[in-house]
């Protein structure tokens, strides 16, 4: 009988190790984003639940504390969380904005901790740009311009300026700075204030269309969703939009999010017709 010989099996090819200054970078991702969600959402789920056990506690409102939810455990850790894995540039840019923008707040409002924070946590994020594969363009811009994205980010920037210039009005007169949460209220109001800016900035980032424009989108929209969801479910509290515009925030953030999916799909479909029409013609 002819012998036959069988071929040795061979599994999946090997995933090819990653270079260190990528595993530097994703530990050091994965810490920061670790430490800026526990302390964004432990803080707000403890002024939340003091404002609502405790009548006498008025140094915060449920509206500026999910303000502040927003800005830091959004816009902030979501970005800094999208570098763990696949670090696509725009999650990068959308963190750096919103905390430059907030230790600008901070400091318009005369308020120390939201002034210097963000830059502790700048510093803390420098070691990401550094190590980024494609560091030079956290200053650039990427395939081309979203009208429509823009053109949203536009029209939010007055009411979005006018808020700001109210919230550090209420920053200014709380009363004395300090450090470790001791004056949470003029800090919040400072937050609010850096909210409302950051997200026409951060939706600023998605129109520019850098690689990973779409979690800025999305997360511009998530916020602005947040601040008008917490307007209208706490009217008259210090920092609440009126119902009129706290509709206009949650409609602009649900628009942002659904003109950012129709921009990817058309993406998407102008990617997809070349090799569409070059297997339905093998002429080509």
């Amino acid at each position: 009988m002819p012998s036959t010989q069988t071929r040795p099996r061979t599994g999946p090819p090997a995933a090819k190790p990653r270079p260190r200054r990528d595993r530097v970078r994703a530990v050091w991702a994965t810490v920061l984003t670790a430490l800026l969600g526990v302390l964004f959402t432990g803080l707000t789920a403890a002024t939340l639940a003091l404002w609502a056990t405790d009548p006498a506690y008025t140094q915060t409102n449920p509206v500026v504390d999910l303000a502040f939810f927003a800005l830091g455990g959004i816009l902030v850790t979501a970005g800094l969380a999208s570098q763990i894995r696949a670090p696509r540039m725009a999650g990068l840019q959308q963190a750096v904005v919103a905390l430059a923008v907030l230790s600008v707040a901070g400091g318009l409002g005369g308020r120390v901790e939201p002034l210097v924070g963000p830059l502790v946590l700048l510093a803390a994020a420098a070691p990401l740009v550094v190590l980024h594969p494609d560091r030079r363009q956290l200053l650039a811009a990427g395939a081309g311009v979203s009208r429509p994205l823009a053109a949203l980010a536009a029209v939010a920037t007055v009411p979005a300026g006018v808020y700001a210039a109210q919230m550090l009005d209420h920053a200014r007169a709380a009363g004395p700075s300090c450090f470790l949460g001791q004056c949470a209220q003029g800090d919040r109001y400072a937050e609010a204030a850096a909210l409302a800016v950051a997200l026409v900035a951060v939706a600023a980032v998605a129109a520019a269309r850098t690689p990973g424009w779409r979690l800025p989108a999305w997360s511009a929209g998530a916020a602005a969703v947040v601040l008008g969801g917490a307007s209208l479910l706490f009217p008259g509290q210090v920092g609440a939009l009126s119902a009129v515009w706290g509709v206009a925030a949650v409609t602009w953030g649900l628009a942002v999010v659904a003109v950012a999916v129709a921009v990817a799909v058309a993406e998407h479909q102008r990617r997809a017709a070349p090799r569409s029409q070059a297997h339905d013609d093998p002429g080509r």
